[in-house]
């Protein structure tokens, strides 16, 4: 499952799933990734930019949704649409993911109910006020793909509106009325964000590199 809804507002370049790096789109990227590790794949984007997502990815085993108002209700969506009985939630914004990280999420995810990447913070961080939060070393900074048991996060949902969470929670916070707290593996400083135009430069600068190293 593909998360590609976002309007990109603040790197203002449009929906997000049509963002170009190294001259292709991030949706392109994302569905390349998972073509030849899963059975099927259902993306959600703008309800208004679905003629041209499937201009793009379209082929067997590709499915396209409209996604939700919140990027909450674009995961439930989802998740509506799969059928397998262990799903991957991934975000377009994630452009390198690797094969053989997301291959260690699914067998931890096997193991221990969920699985997710993440990185230990190397910051300081505080709250808005000033007042100090964590010493470096101290949390984990999440990151996607996330892999999960589709029954585990479906009996969630059927008792979510009753639970003790935010009102646009993540799917974290949902496993978590299942009963099922997401294992961490080791994640990459290298699987960024782009969120902002200086997220988007750093992309460049990362795949410049790779060529520069391997010719290509």
């Amino acid at each position: 499952m593909i998360q590609a809804a976002g309007s990109g507002s603040r790197l203002g370049l449009g929906p997000k799933a049509f963002v170009r790096l190294d001259g292709e789109t991030l949706l392109e990227r994302s569905v390349a990734l998972f073509r030849d590790l899963v059975e099927s794949i259902v993306i959600a984007v703008p309800a208004a930019d679905l003629s041209r997502a499937r201009s793009l990815v379209s082929g067997p085993g590709v499915s396209l949704i409209a996604g939700g108002a919140t990027r909450s209700e674009t995961t439930r969506k989802l998740i509506g649409e799969a059928t397998a009985p262990w799903l991957i939630l991934h975000d377009v914004v994630h452009p390198f993911v690797t094969v053989a990280s997301v291959s260690l999420l699914i067998e931890a995810a096997k193991t221990q109910g969920a699985a997710a990447p993440g990185i230990v913070n190397t910051e300081y961080l505080y709250r808005l006020d000033g007042e100090i939060m964590h010493a470096p070393g101290g949390v984990l900074i999440g990151q996607k793909p996330i892999v999960f048991s589709a029954e585990a996060v479906r009996q969630a949902y059927s008792t979510l509106d009753a639970a003790d969470v935010s009102q646009d929670p993540s799917l974290l916070e949902v496993l978590e009325v299942a009963g099922i707290r997401t294992t961490f593996v080791e994640g990459s400083p290298r699987n960024i964000k782009i969120t902002s135009p200086a997220d988007l430069e750093l992309a460049e600068a990362m795949v410049a590199l790779e060529k520069s190293r391997t010719g290509r």
